[in-house]
Order: C-alpha cells, then structure tokens, then sequence
C-alpha cells in the first residue's frame, strides 16, 4: 500500500488526541459506532517511572521494593505490548480491556490516525479493547510503507501486534507502558469495572431481573453479600476494606466540586457515609444505609452514573491508583507476595509480579499463609521447577474460601502459567481457564526472563469514618428485609 510520508503519519498522529471525528468506526464485538471526542490522557502509573497527575503533595513514606542489581536479560529487538492471543477465526475469545482511559485506547485513536494518513478506508472504535479488529487493523497498517519501513523486519506488529517499535512510531510523546501497566490490562479484562463505567451494586446481584421492592416476589439473591458496590480496575468495594468510602473521602479533600459535579442532588448523600459509625470490622451501619440507597431504583442508577462520571477525571483516577499502591491495600499485599517468593530463594519475574497483582485484588493475602505454602512446594522439589509451576503449585494450595468462586479463581490462575504448561493442562484448568476468557501473560509482553518491575508502596491509609452521625432509625427503615438479608443463589443457577 502506497502512503503518504512517515513525517505526515506521525503528525497526524501527534494531533490525534484533539480528533473529534471520524469515519465510522466497528467495535471488536462488530457493532458500528460514531468516534468519541479523544480521552484526555491516562496519567502515567507511578510503577513505570512516571509521575502521576498531583492529588497533594507527594506522599511521605512511600517504600521501594526492590532487588538486587543483576545482569539484564535479552530483550527481543521489537519487544510486544499487547497482542490478541485468540484463534484466527472462529469464536472470540482472549480480548484483552484496558479501559477508554488506558494505553491501548490511546494507540487506538492513533492508529484510526495513521490508518487515515496510509489511504486505508478503516477505523476502528477506540474503546480500549484488544481484539480481532485491533489485529486486522493493525496489520493493514503495517502494509503501508511509511510504517513498514521503520519496523525491523521480523516485528510481531507485522502480525497484528502492538510493538514497542509501532508505539514508538504512532504514540511518539508518550512513553510505552510499562509491565506493571501492562499487566493491569489482564487484570482489568477479569473484573470487568472500568473506573469510567458506573459502579456495580452488589445487593441481589443473582436475580435474574432487577430487584424490586415492591415486585410479587421480593427475593434477593447474592453470593456476595459483604461487598455492597463495586467499582474501578482493582474492584474497590464499600464493604470489606471499604476502598470507596476511602478513595472519596481523599477526592473530597482534594476538591469537593469533583462530587459535586459527578453525583449532583445525592453528593450529600454519598458523603453521608463518612460519618456514619464504622468500627472496624463491623459494617452495619454502612450495609443498612446503601442498602436504603439500592432499594431506590432511581437512586440505585443515579449513584452507579456518579461513579462513571467520576472515573472520567484524571485526578479521580490518580488518587484511585495512590490508594491501591498502599500499604493497607494492593501494595501491601504484593510486597507481601514479593518478600515471600525471596524468603523462598525465589526471584520474582514479569509473570510472577502479574499473578501477584491479580491475586492481591481478588483475594486474601496472608504472609504466613503464603510462605506455608511456598515451603511446601520448596521441600517438594521447588528448586528445580520454573516460575510457571511454582505459581501452578502455589494456586493448587492457596484456594479461596468463597467455593463458589473456585472455579473462576483458578481460571485466573491458569492465565499466569498456560503460555508454559498449556499442553499439560487438566480439564478443570482449560474449562475455567475458557470460562474466564482463555487470557494469557505473553498478550501483554509478560515474561519469565524478565525480572518483575520495581514496587513502590504508599503508606498506609489513615482514613476511617468519623461516626459524627450515627445511622438514624429512618435511614435503617429504608432497607428492605428481603435486601439486608438475601439468599444465596443454588449451584448453577
């Protein structure tokens, strides 16, 4: 395919985040759609080097895992970023999400760009998703010469991949993601809670229609009941840790406008919560009062909207990533992770970092739990297996105390190990492996001879409700019986 020159494509490229128009676009799942207005850019994750939008100042405290300096290992001379690892026809699966803030809705939007400056009559919806479109447009890019003449010669992009080499040449003043970023993708694509989507309540969660108070039958079914709402990449919930109440309570204290704007008439009461009487460990008062909020249709939606509008400022979603970072959150538990795997005489790679990350915002993570297991595995025989089947060994004994979530947990698991034991799967592994989208840690460049990426840890987050203002008999008479105490949903249904 004939192009106009390089100098034009990465012009144009350059001003593809102001495009407010273009021809229309499909979607990976084959819907049509009209081109958004650009996302504003993700802000950088702190964990590949970048500095993040400002919340405050920086935060004192902050400690860095790190490891020992070693020699680099080999880096392919065009190392990929995403790629899409499903079948080349037939059934869809392995689609990776990054959400319409991310890296891969960035290259999107240059790469329609480029496309556009190459004669090609093809675009398509920059929605952060990674599929057999973003392949196959991908690919007719690299046809162009201005492009294919600035790829080295055996380059994964050629094939359909994003590349180090292609971002450089479509994204040329924004750095690549990182492996830290790139592995919240993976991540990202299982919860299915995009920071810019809206919120997803828990209440009734396994009632085949929407829950109504005054339907003939009332029944509310969930096997999640501890978690009330849930929102953003890392599945932040207002029960358990209380991650909601404490991201917002940091937005507040940044700048009150951004609830104000997002949740107009009901920002009193979304700060509500702050005040209510939270001891540790007991969320009664929190679990009555949004169940008061659910039981209200017009409520219920108009809280989850918030959330979504919320999730569009880049200062909402810095502070989201800072809290995660923690040491009371996500950040904590990696370390934990990490500190455990050295405690074992084990250096953790790309993959193992990725596996961290993806258990440590789906699951409990207890130190001496983890350093039981892994002196199992190493009296077993650990030193002479590979990063793959120690994560393997290590899923067979670390299981979830949630059975219904088993299956989907090990599905997960399966991601961080498949690319090297694919051929020795059971079926247990492969059936919830497809279940949970059939993903693997080589889509996103994730590799065993890397190192993992350096970890910095916020300090612990110090937030707590006030308990000014207890919850109040009319704010408990809100909650429907049926709602504050649900039953579970029977096995496959």
């Amino acid at each position: 395919m004939q192009g106009i020159g390089l100098g034009a494509v990465v012009w144009l490229c350059l001003a593809c985040s102001a495009m407010a128009q273009a021809p229309a676009e499909m979607s990976e799942t084959g819907a049509s759609s009209a081109s958004p207005p650009a996302a504003e850019a993700p802000v950088p994750s702190v964990a590949d080097g970048a500095e993040p939008a400002p919340e405050t100042a920086p935060e004192s405290g902050t400690e860095t895992v790190s490891r020992e300096p070693a020699e680099a290992p080999q880096t392919p001379p065009d190392p990929v970023l995403y790629a899409y690892s499903g079948p080349e026809h037939g059934e869809i699966e392995g689609i990776l999400i990054d959400g319409t803030q991310g890296h891969i809705a960035t290259f999107q939007h240059a790469l329609n760009v480029a496309l556009l400056a190459c004669g090609a009559e093809i675009a398509i919806d920059p929605d952060g998703m990674f599929g057999p479109r973003t392949r196959d447009a991908i690919r007719r890019l690299t046809e162009c010469d201005g492009i294919a003449a600035h790829l080295p010669e055996n380059s994964a992009a050629r094939d359909g991949a994003i590349t180090q080499a292609l971002w450089e040449l479509l994204v040329p003043m924004r750095p690549a993601p990182g492996p830290r970023a790139r592995a919240g993708a993976l991540l990202l694509s299982f919860e299915g809670t995009d920071i810019t989507e809206q919120a997803r309540w828990n209440f009734c969660q396994n009632n085949r229609e929407i829950y109504d108070p005054g339907a003939e039958d009332p029944t509310c079914l969930t096997n999640d009941r501890w978690s009330y709402l849930t929102w953003g990449p890392n599945g932040a919930t207002a029960g358990h840790g209380r991650e909601i109440l404490a991201i917002l309570a940091r937005v507040d204290r940044f700048d009150p406008d951004l609830i104000d704007r997002a949740f107009r008439t009901e920002a009193g009461a979304v700060r509500r919560m702050f005040d209510l009487s939270l001891p540790l460990g007991d969320d009664d008062e929190l679990r009555r009062y949004l169940c008061g909020v659910y039981a209200d249709p017009e409520r219920r939606e108009h809280w989850a909207q918030g959330f979504a509008d919320l999730g569009t400022r880049p200062e909402v979603r810095s502070i989201y990533r800072r809290l995660y970072d923690s040491a009371s959150f996500d950040g904590g538990k990696i370390r934990t992770f990490i500190e455990a795997w050295r405690h074992a005489g084990l250096e953790p790679t790309e993959v193992d970092f990725a596996f961290f990350s993806d258990r440590a915002a789906h699951t409990a993570v207890r130190n001496l739990e983890i350093r039981r297991i892994l002196r199992r595995i190493m009296a077993r025989g650990g030193a002479e297996m590979t990063p793959a089947q120690i994560r393997r060994a290590f899923a067979r004994q670390a299981l979830v105390s949630n059975r219904s979530q088993r299956g989907p947990r090990l599905g997960r698991d399966v991601t961080y190990y498949v690319d090297a034991l694919e051929d020795g799967l059971t079926r247990s592994e492969r059936l919830n492996w497809e279940r949970v989208g059939a993903r693997r840690a080589s889509a996103v460049g994730l590799s065993d001879a890397r190192p993992a990426p350096e970890l910095q840890v916020g300090p612990p987050s110090t937030w707590r409700a006030n308990g000014a203002r207890p919850l109040t008999d009319d704010e408990a008479a809100l909650c429907p019986a049926p709602v504050l105490n649900p039953r579970s949903p029977r096995r496959g249904s």
